[in-house]
């Protein structure tokens, strides 16, 4: 897959493949989004299937959806991310922006993830039951509660209720089961790194809340 390359400043400088990007840390646009329940007041987070990583990398708890900008497409044009990973079709005017994350950060030797996350909330009024979940990288979802997911995330509780959508091949099963702490990416928890879980969860309140019609981050 071929990606735009980018300076640290986020001025376009080439291009470059997505594999080589990550080997050797040139910096590069990605497309990520929250989505929330804003009838049900819950958020919503997807497990990825094992093995899609060249490194160990534990089936966490991650955000909704998230992937890379293909070369010469826009902001908006990451919206194509929803449709694959999800299933559905949602219009990028839909979307809440959040802002821009810059981040650096060695996930394993030889792969530098040096990134300019494009970040947004996504308000979908969905089912478990009625999302398709058409990518095959993708294992599950779990919907928890928007203030439970805060308190999980400042350590508040060890652990809050969740439901799961559980992928296993053709099948899918729904169960109500505990999400703890462990289950999510220790470095989107910790106190000394930017905290991304309870910096998007305290948006996505006060999206929900009306406290302003413009969020950033």
């Amino acid at each position: 897959m071929l990606i735009d390359i980018y300076n640290d400043r986020n001025q376009h400088i080439g291009q470059q493949d997505k594999k080589i990007a990550h080997e050797d840390g040139l910096w590069h646009r990605t497309f990520s989004c929250l989505a929330v329940n804003p009838v049900r007041t819950t958020v919503l987070l997807q497990k990825k299937q094992p093995g899609r990583y060249s490194f160990d990398r534990p089936d966490q708890a991650d955000f909704t959806v998230g992937g890379h900008y293909e070369a010469g497409e826009t902001t908006p044009d990451g919206i194509r991310e929803i449709r694959e990973e999800l299933g559905i079709d949602v219009p990028y005017a839909d979307l809440q922006p959040l802002g821009i994350r810059q981040t650096a950060v060695t996930l394993a030797p030889g792969w530098l993830e040096r990134e300019f996350q494009y970040w947004h909330l996504l308000p979908l009024d969905l089912d478990l039951e009625q999302i398709p979940l058409d990518d095959a990288e993708v294992s599950g979802l779990v919907e928890l509660d928007l203030t439970a997911a805060i308190d999980l995330a400042d350590g508040t509780r060890p652990d809050v209720p969740a439901r799961y959508l559980i992928r296993d091949g053709a099948n899918r099963r729904y169960t109500d089961a505990p999400l703890s702490r462990t289950d999510l990416i220790p470095g989107y928890l910790e106190k000394d790194t930017d905290q991304l879980y309870l910096r998007l969860f305290i948006a996505a309140h006060r999206y929900l809340t009306g406290e302003r019609s413009h969020l950033f981050w």
